[in-house]
């Protein structure tokens, strides 16, 4: 062996603990040439663990916090809140369906139906809310007072493979409401009467259809709408009048009468005269 391979294999520099003991020298050998790299690698593979344990943690606690939003939001202020902070998890699908609910509830009919076409954008991920998501979406256009854009959403519901679903019924029956609306009512009694034909021993479902029926004969298309605000103003008028309205006075009872005053002591004295007795006339 050449002299410049033995210089090649042995470090240039011994550490006198190596020196004492000559069969760490391999070990030393080995640190010099890949132990530095090694560690280098470890540290880096542990950094890689913890940030994955790190995120891991951090998502489960976010998903923790997310479920309880979902069970205890219940205002709409809530609801919006839980949706920016949650609505990327897991169950963010399901609060954005609770936020449209409860936009559809204050009649803001826009919201609801941004908020419901959100959703339906994205039914391929979300197949479980799919369904409702498109329901509600028929039922914003309906509140909005697009009845044809409505009627048309319901009965592309009912198209393809959805005949099956548990909404259905509901879009059937949306469908001739938004043509009742649009003011073609008896179109819609018959297009009803065709569903209930349809049902088979469904008494509840039977009855559902009846109670539209009656809805629609009885609807006059002229009758202008009040919103929740008209609404409410009615109901503080009406407050307002029962209160001005006096149940009738109870007479009062009559006061009992006062018993005649004792007279004073000196007036009683007064009172009671004795006759003035007359002198005695002189003996004769």
């Amino acid at each position: 062996m050449s002299e410049e391979t033995k210089k090649e294999n042995v470090p240039e520099y011994i550490p006198d603990f190596i020196k004492k003991a000559p069969e760490l020298l391999p070990l030393w050998d080995w640190w010099v040439k890949e132990g530095k790299s090694t560690l280098t690698m470890l540290m880096i593979a542990g950094a890689v663990v913890a940030a994955f344990y790190g995120v891991r943690g951090y998502f489960r606690s976010r998903d923790v916090a997310a479920n309880a939003a979902l069970v205890n939001a219940y205002s709409t202020d809530d609801l919006e809140a839980a949706v920016s902070s949650y609505g990327s998890s897991k169950v963010g699908p399901a609060l954005k369906l609770r936020l449209a609910k409860s936009y559809y509830d204050a009649e803001r009919y826009q919201d609801a139906l941004d908020t419901y076409e959100g959703l339906v954008a994205k039914a391929a991920k979300i197949p479980a809310f799919a369904d409702v998501a498109e329901i509600g979406r028929a039922y914003s256009l309906e509140g909005l007072g697009k009845f044809k854009e409505a009627g048309d959403a319901f009965a592309a519901f009912n198209d393809g493979s959805k005949t099956n679903s548990f909404l259905a019924l509901t879009a059937k029956l949306g469908k001739a409401r938004c043509q009742a609306l649009a003011g073609d009512k008896a179109g819609a009694v018959k297009a009803l009467e065709a569903i209930k034909a349809g049902l088979k021993d469904d008494a509840m479902a039977e009855a559902r259809v009846d109670r539209l029926i009656d809805a629609v004969k009885r609807y006059e298309p002229g009758r202008a709408q009040r919103s929740l605000f008209d609404a409410a103003d009615a109901a503080e008028k009406a407050l307002n009048a029962d209160k001005a309205i006096k149940a009738p006075e109870v007479p009062k009872a009559a006061a009992p009468a006062k018993a005649p005053e004792a007279p004073k002591a000196a007036e009683a004295v007064k009172a009671v005269k004795t006759p003035d007795a007359k002198p005695a006339a002189p003996a004769k």
